[in-house]
């Protein structure tokens, strides 16, 4: 199954979301972001494709400000921005 990462400039707010995500039930982890990434050092919470509609919801409903995008690995080890 496809994994998902959204990075967060703000730790404090990566934090937060993880901890929402958690709430809702979802199975999610706090990652380093991956260099690949380019977006700088911080965490990203991972999570699954199947839950990437609650994961949306809670961005938007809660203003992440910090949040830079959702991101994946491809098969070939590239990361791609949605």
């Amino acid at each position: 199954m496809r994994e998902f990462f959204i990075p967060f400039r703000s730790r404090s707010e990566a934090v937060r979301f993880f901890e929402a995500l958690m709430g809702y039930g979802i199975a999610c982890r706090l990652i380093n972001t991956p260099s690949a990434a380019n977006v700088g050092c911080g965490l990203s919470v991972k999570l699954f494709a199947k839950d990437m509609q609650t994961a949306k919801t809670v961005l938007t409903r809660d203003r992440y400000q910090s949040a830079v995008g959702i991101f994946y690995f491809s098969n070939n080890g590239a990361v791609i921005r949605l």
